[in-house]
């Protein structure tokens, strides 16, 4: 799935006519009302299904795919992951980045030592986490403005301040 990007995945069935929820790990839900067509993994690649209805309603979205009219054909669809091209994701403003494209990323202090590599980012729901492994430790920082200092996308490196202590040097 290299250039894939999860946006979803199907859960349970709605209703008797064929439609399906979906958790959707977008930040952009309202994506789903205005896509035609939809490509769903099959444990060997993946399906594209039509889709025929999308709608939110609190906060939940939900689906119809063309030929799938009733409970018994739409539950054939759980579990079933939902994803796109990396070229087809919205559009950010400046200052706003894709998680996914952090990961990688060599991080430096603001005297340009290298710190390590971006290995993961944790949302714990007030704010996102940077997991920074050097091969030896792990650091967690959080991302906000206080302690990082520039993500430069074309470099691919993110320059931090961190407080004294944030930063295991072992």
């Amino acid at each position: 799935m290299n250039g894939k990007v999860l946006i979803g995945v199907i859960g349970r069935t709605y209703g008797i006519k064929g439609y399906v929820t979906v958790k959707s790990y977008s930040d952009f839900p309202e994506r789903f009302t205005t896509m035609k067509e939809i490509k769903l993994t099959n444990g060997r690649g993946e399906d594209v299904f039509h889709i025929e209805n999308a709608y939110i309603r609190n906060n939940r979205v939900y689906l119809k795919f063309k030929g799938v009219d009733s409970r018994e054909d739409a539950m054939r669809f759980n579990g079933r992951k939902i994803f796109i091209n990396k070229d087809e994701r919205v559009k950010l403003e400046e200052e706003r980045y894709y998680i996914s494209d952090l990961i990688g990323y060599d991080v430096f202090d603001a005297k340009t030592e290298c710190i390590g590599v971006i290995k993961d980012i944790i949302n714990n729901g007030a704010t996102d986490i940077l997991v920074i492994r050097d091969g030896k430790t792990e650091n967690l920082v959080p991302m906000v403005k206080e302690f990082i200092d520039t993500i430069d996308i074309e470099n691919k490196k993110v320059v931090i301040s961190p407080i004294e202590g944030m930063i295991d040097a072992h």
